[in-house]
């Protein structure tokens, strides 16, 4: 009887076995390019990582003592993961034997996703991993126990290799029918589930476990066809020594109009994040609006044909070269005006936006980059000032900033009509989703006077140790800081008011607690509630959190939750003399108010007009903080305005006398 291991060249085996071979090689030349990157720590820490979700003992990071045991990722021991661990000789032998051999691994699948392994990948690139389970062999409390482990160690790459790594866990049922809810609990999702399996598909990198069945299977297949075709497969019992090595997370289907209007208003908001990035995914998203030949395919099926022909330091089968070639195309032929933008765009991508600078020589990242130079006839001069951006003023990089977004809300108007007749037909669950986007999109699309403005990404995401704050002889407040160790301090902000400079460091996470100061230069001193001085650090602190933590309040409409009133007192003669108000609404939009007082008016005349000013801000739940500046602090002012608050804001407890309300100011 011949072996069913050993499939001759015609038969269903072997071309499976190729088709296994293709991505195997391609996978190889993916995670050649992503281990090329990597500094020495990080590439140290993404060998352990696998390893550790694979072992739970006490010697190592992700270690959970709880029962029942909640570890181990499906064959690790054959991978190469496991192997360069070895090569480490950090693992003592008694361990590997005797705590490896996992019987009912947590994990059936472990693969990275996103930018490590392409073009893209950068110093600043994230570790994202997808971690397939089969939920039903999960009771509570192992999910809970693996769910401590993962934290563990995304505590441990923070800490000790200053790594973000975010863990995704899906179950293997809910990815196959694009359901993306969390262990027993409702889906709520509002990132277009169709282009997020697409990016999956198109930049997963295989680490470990089972391989997803998609990657041998024939590219652009209708949905019946690959669902009847998986199943005739794992029926075969000759292919049962190969396929159980493989999984099923479904396919990815053509995107209709609501997943093209969803995608371009999801990455809208993720611009914020990065524009460059957004607005090149968003491109390739609206691409699939044409009827033309170029679009009628997935990238991630496009990608697949180039499996078996991946070479090492070959540019074409790399995920993003084909998202270039997408969205280079279409503005090509649809969109010419807005060429030179995205070709801007790829540029600051492959250069690793925001710390723009050219790959180093040789690498096919750098061939890349050159063919570009050379094919748009790009000047010596403009290549010169596009990697000169780090170095660029900050109104050059926000006006950059400005016009991606511009862009997007662009692609946003063109494909609205269409979106917004189909979102009236949506079931409930999905028309709440979209509300939470619709108004996800108008907070960042936003430009009501008095908001605070935002940085340039650049500024947001660099981080600063000192930032300076001064007032000049003009009356404006200036921000300074210096963008690197070997240059002074650059005006990075300025503005009319105090409350205007500390809500733009606050919208734009310019201060971090542990790794920031700030030097406040003025002669008046920053008071709250008592007679000592305080830092602007209490200004921050009352205002956390300014971003929301949850996209659940985006279902209802903006309302606001705190506002912080500073009373500027230049003297002690002349009293208050000017109120400025930062006031946080429940999206997490910050307003800066001025009310200007007439210094000859009568105290409570003031003192009734900031009250008046207060009160325009409607709502039940709106928190007060009071803060003064000025030489020394006066207790009677705070507690004037509050007088003609009380009835308002509840400033007594219930039932207490009028005449006999405590304020706290007096106490």
């Amino acid at each position: 009887m011949r072996d069913a291991s050993a499939p001759t060249k015609n038969t269903l085996a072997a071309k499976l076995t190729r088709m296994k071979a293709a991505f195997s090689n391609y996978n190889v030349v993916r995670m050649r390019e992503a281990l090329r990157y990597l500094s020495d720590p990080k590439l140290e820490l993404f060998i352990k990582i696998p390893f550790l979700i694979h072992i739970n003992h006490p010697q190592f990071e992700g270690y959970v003592p709880e029962a029942p045991e909640a570890c181990g990722i499906y064959n690790f021991k054959n991978s190469g993961f496991y192997k360069a661990v070895l090569e480490m000789e950090e693992v003592p032998g008694g361990i590997l034997e005797t705590k490896t051999d996992i019987k009912d691994p947590c994990v059936l699948g472990f693969y990275h996703i996103g930018s490590l392994g392409t073009f893209t990948q950068s110093a600043q690139s994230d570790f994202d991993y997808w971690v397939i389970i089969d939920r039903t062999g999960f009771t509570e409390q192992r999910y809970y126990n693996f769910e401590k482990k993962l934290n563990h160690i995304v505590k441990f790459a923070r800490e000790n290799f200053d790594q973000e790594v975010t863990f995704f866990i899906m179950d293997q049922a809910d990815i196959r029918k694009d359901c993306y809810a969390g262990f027993e609990e409702p889906e709520t999702m509002i990132a277009p589930k169709l282009f997020l399996k697409e990016e999956f598909y198109r930049t997963f990198l295989m680490i470990a476990g089972k391989i997803p069945i998609w990657t041998i299977l024939p590219a652009n297949m209708p949905q019946g066809t690959y669902d009847r075709l998986v199943g005739h497969l794992f029926r075969q019992p000759e292919l049962a020594f190969l396929l159980k090595d493989f999984l099923d997370l479904g396919k990815v289907e053509m995107p209709s109009v609501k997943d093209i209007y969803q995608g371009i208003r999801w990455h809208i908001c993720k611009s914020k994040e990065d524009p460059v990035k957004a607005l090149l995914k968003a491109t390739m998203i609206l691409s699939h609006i044409t009827n033309e030949k170029e679009s009628a395919m997935l990238l991630c099926d496009q990608l697949k044909q180039k499996f078996a022909k991946a070479g090492i330091d070959d540019c074409e089968s790399d995920p993003y070269k084909i998202v270039f070639d997408r969205v280079l195309h279409y503005h090509q032929v649809h969109t010419p005006d807005g060429l030179k933008l995205i070709k801007t765009a790829i540029f600051f991508r492959l250069c690793g936006y925001p710390k723009v600078r050219l790959p180093e020589p040789g690498s096919p990242k750098k061939q890349l980059i050159d063919k570009y130079i050379r094919t748009w006839n790009v000047p010596p001069s403009q290549v010169k000032k596009l990697i000169s951006y780090p170095n660029w003023p900050e109104q050059g990089k926000q006006l950059l900033d400005s016009t991606l977004i511009q862009r997007l809300a662009g692609m946003y108007e063109q494909i609205s009509a269409k979106g917004k007749a189909i979102e009236k037909n949506l079931p409930p669950a999905e028309q709440r989703n979209m509300k939470i986007l619709n108004n996800k999109v108008k907070e960042r699309l936003n430009k009501e006077a008095g908001k605070i403005p935002s940085s340039s990404n650049f500024l947001t995401r660099h981080p600063f140790p000192f930032l300076s704050i001064k007032e000049n002889s003009m009356g404006e407040w200036i921000l300074s800081a210096a963008l690197s160790n070997t240059i002074h301090d650059s005006v990075l902000h300025t503005s009319k008011s105090f409350l205007g400079l500390m809500g733009w460091i606050m919208e734009n996470r310019l201060y971090q607690r542990d790794k920031t100061q700030i030097k406040l230069k003025t002669r008046l001193k920053l008071y709250e509630s008592k007679a000592q001085a305080v830092s602007t650090d209490a200004l921050y602190l009352i205002m956390q959190p300014v971003k929301p933590l949850f996209d659940g309040c985006f279902e209802y409409d903006a309302r606001w939750t705190k506002i912080l009133i500073l009373l500027v007192c230049p003297s002690a003669r002349c009293g208050v003399t000017q109120v400025e108000l930062l006031a946080l609404n429940s999206w997490g939009e910050l307003f800066l108010d001025l009310l200007r007082l007439d210094t000859e008016g009568v105290l409570d005349d003031r003192y009734r007009k900031i009250a008046d000013k207060i009160n325009q801000y409607a709502g039940e739940e709106i928190r007060l903080f009071f803060f003064q500046m000025a030489q020394n602090r006066d207790e009677n002012t705070v507690y004037g305005i509050k007088q003609f608050l009380a009835e308002r804001f509840l400033m007594h407890r219930p039932g207490t006398a009028k005449r006999t309300r405590p304020m706290l100011d007096k106490l």
